[in-house]
């Protein structure tokens, strides 16, 4: 099921970026970025890279492939048992979002909303509890751990602020996407800040 769902969503991909390559007045962007992250399933800090291309639908209108890769660095919880607490995830996400300028000023600055299907490939591995046990000569925890792997269609949403650089050719965005999968709303939540250039 999860094969299929991922070769629908490629050739969606693929036939939605040659409709609107077809079209002879298209602008094309290209960005990439990087800032920080949040995995709010398991409460972790993380960092994401990501590189997008916008291609030009209309005045107010875009559609935007993209790729992040998301890591996490640091649980929200400080222990102080060092072996207690030592979470972590990681996800390659490919998305396609549709996306629209709410607001767009006359010096080119603009506000946009996008929204769209994400799939992602990734891990996790978090630490489900810690357990005292007792022998001769004292006490000890025993730590359960739990690893799982995604493979998943999930959807994500942006309020992009985008502007003009003083070089013509290049612009600057600032990003806030959330992520969801399997019903949690939002499971990943990304800042980025990009730059983008244009191709055309």
């Amino acid at each position: 099921m999860k094969k299929k769902l991922f070769v629908c969503f490629v050739l969606i991909t693929y036939f939605l970026q040659t409709a609107a390559l077809a079209q002879e007045d298209r602008k094309l962007t290209y960005y990439v970025g990087v800032g920080p992250a949040i995995d709010g399933n398991i409460g972790l800090y993380g960092i994401n890279v990501s590189n997008e291309l916008s291609i030009g639908l209309g005045k107010r209108t875009a559609l935007n492939p993209s790729l992040t890769y998301y890591q996490s660095i640091k649980s929200f919880d400080n222990y102080d048992d060092p072996n207690f607490g030592q979470d972590n995830s990681s996800g390659l996400f490919t998305n396609v979002t549709l996306k629209y300028d709410i607001l767009k000023t006359r010096n080119d600055f603009r506000i946009s909303l996008a929204f769209g299907p994400s799939f992602q490939l990734g891990s996790e591995n978090s630490t489900d509890g810690a357990y005292l046990r007792y022998y001769e000569f004292g006490s000890y925890y025993e730590y359960k751990y739990s690893i799982k792997r995604y493979s998943r269609l999930g959807y994500t949403q942006q309020v992009a602020f985008d502007w003009q650089s003083k070089n013509e050719n290049r612009r600057n965005s600032a990003v806030v996407s959330m992520s969801s999968f399997d019903g949690y709303w939002p499971w990943y939540l990304m800042a980025t800040y990009r730059m983008g250039f244009r191709l055309k």
